[in-house]
């Protein structure tokens, strides 16, 4: 079994603090896994999936797109998904107005429609690829669409009648129809909304190893983590990773959003 783990996450917000919680993060792990195991912090999730590439991090913390996508390319091997508050997974959705006559996805003929912006998965690229993967022609369904920055402001305006649709996060029980059940959380809060469709259970974000890891190497961290029996792991998870715990991936995990990605629009970032 491999003796050295490098770890990498982006610093995205509060370098200075991701890194001493990095730091706890790496030195817990590497008592419960007898490990060697060093701390990366990067700038820019692309860094993170370039040193995956050449082998200079085993382990990383990505978002599901990024995940996902290094995963087709066989770069990386999904170990946790992290739960928060009892979800491991989200949805993006697609609704209105309850009032309103669009009913279904055959309904979307010059509509207005509000995203939160160009780079949002739950506001934006999910929901549009997976429009897309049901053969919606998104010029004839959309005659104008604004971008408006928030899953709140989207909400709004659907609400507020200044567009017809809007696209936002939801959690749903994964084995609950969307478009009946009602979710636990969605940006649109506690209003009532009319749901037209719903692309998930996609995972929040994922733990994921580099494929070169040897396979015991990763079991036993995935074990580590799933089973988070060390208090100590326990407490830097959740300041790190905002995680109460972890789950192994599953193949439905997976499944939902690999058509999805595969009709992914080319955007800037991407």
């Amino acid at each position: 079994m491999a003796d050295q783990l490098a770890v990498g996450i982006a610093l995205t917000t509060n370098p200075d603090r991701s890194r001493e919680l990095l730091d706890e993060f790496c030195g817990a792990l590497a008592r419960v896994t007898g490990m060697n195991v060093t701390a990366h912090g990067m700038w820019h999730y692309h860094h993170l999936l370039e040193a995956l590439a050449v082998r200079e991090l085993d382990l990383v913390w990505l978002p599901p797109l990024l995940a996902l996508r290094a995963t087709a390319r066989a770069g990386c091997i999904p170990l946790a998904v992290p739960v928060r508050h009892g979800l491991s997974t989200y949805s993006s959705t697609l609704f209105t107005h309850p009032e309103s006559q669009i009913r279904s996805i055959a309904d979307l003929q010059g509509v207005g429609a509000a995203w939160v912006d160009r780079q949002s998965a739950a506001g934006y690229l999910v929901m549009r690829a997976w429009l897309r993967s049901k053969q919606v022609d998104l010029n004839a369904a959309f005659a104008h669409e604004k971008f408006l920055g928030t899953h709140d402001a989207v909400a709004a305006a659907v609400l507020d009648g200044e567009v017809d649709v809007g696209a936002t996060f939801a959690h749903f029980d994964p084995d609950a129809d969307p478009t009946a059940a009602r979710p636990a959380a969605a940006g649109w809060g506690d209003a009532a909304v009319h749901i037209i469709g719903s692309a998930g259970p996609i995972p929040s974000d994922i733990i994921a190893a580099n494929r070169h890891l040897p396979k015991e190497a990763r079991n036993v961290v995935q074990r580590a983590l799933v089973e988070l029996a060390d208090p100590d792991l326990a407490t830097a998870a959740r300041q790190l990773l905002r995680a109460d715990s972890f789950i192994a991936p599953t193949k439905k995990h997976l499944d939902a959003i690999k058509e999805i990605l595969d009709n992914l629009e080319e955007s800037p970032g991407r």
